[in-house]
């Protein structure tokens, strides 16, 4: 199984169906020096770092005039019992892809949610997903799935983010019902480790999401209850 991605000029597909049909108008024409500078050279430098033992790693790049066709392999878990499980690389690759346009003129076309959009603000800290998935940076449509899904994703439902290089500066959620959700903050500076409970999944994902970004705010209206040691 594969998923893939395009990424082509901002405005020159009006819709997600477009995509496809824009990128085949391309092919034959020789790679844009620009795209070539900013994406594709970018591209089989991920390609040149996977080892030799890991070939099903690697990129496949296509590119087309102005737009670019990147693949990138993906496997079902067999293992697991859990028909949504799923071990794959996907979401790194379209991080990585997303680092490589954010402040250029170009849009990224994602075929697993049939989404096309322009690279959105990421934060960067520590992310564990029930001990099973671990990412280094989320955007907040990441936070808002994942809590909607915690469910679905992991066997055991909770969700951790860490500041990088301070793990005693934690977040961390737990999903034990569609409407009861428990959530702990450590703040060493504050001396601070609280916790409660809320009945909204959206509201679990937006607190998240601020604390990744230290905007305290809504953070600070909480009703927390201090934790014991």
């Amino acid at each position: 199984m594969s998923y893939e991605f395009v990424v082509l000029p901002a405005g020159a597909a009006a819709s997600p169906g477009d995509v496809l049909a824009y990128f085949r108008s391309r092919r034959g024409q020789p790679a844009d020096d620009d795209l070539y500078r900013t994406v594709i050279a970018g591209l089989h430098g991920w390609n040149s770092r996977i080892p030799a033992s890991a070939p099903h790693a690697r990129l496949r790049i296509e590119a087309a005039g102005d737009s670019v066709r990147v693949t990138a392999a993906d496997s079902v878990d067999r293992r697991r019992t859990r028909g949504s499980a799923m071990d794959y690389a996907a979401p790194r690759i379209r991080e990585f892809i997303e680092a490589l346009i954010t402040g250029f003129p170009y849009e990224l076309y994602d075929a697993r949610t049939n989404t096309l959009t322009s690279p959105e603000i990421r934060r960067y800290v520590s992310v564990d997903m029930g001990g099973e998935r671990r990412y280094s940076s989320l955007t907040q449509r990441d936070v808002f799935d994942w809590v909607r899904q915690l469910h679905l994703l992991v066997a055991t439902p909770f969700l951790i983010l860490e500041k990088r290089n301070a793990a005693d500066s934690f977040i961390r959620t737990h999903r034990n019902s569609p409407s009861d959700y428990t959530l702990e903050l450590h703040h060493p500076l504050r001396g601070q480790r609280l916790g409660t409970t809320m009945t909204d999944g959206a509201t679990v994902a937006q607190l998240l999401w601020d604390w990744a970004g230290d905007e305290w705010s809504r953070l600070d209206r909480v009703q927390w209850e201090p934790l014991g040691d």
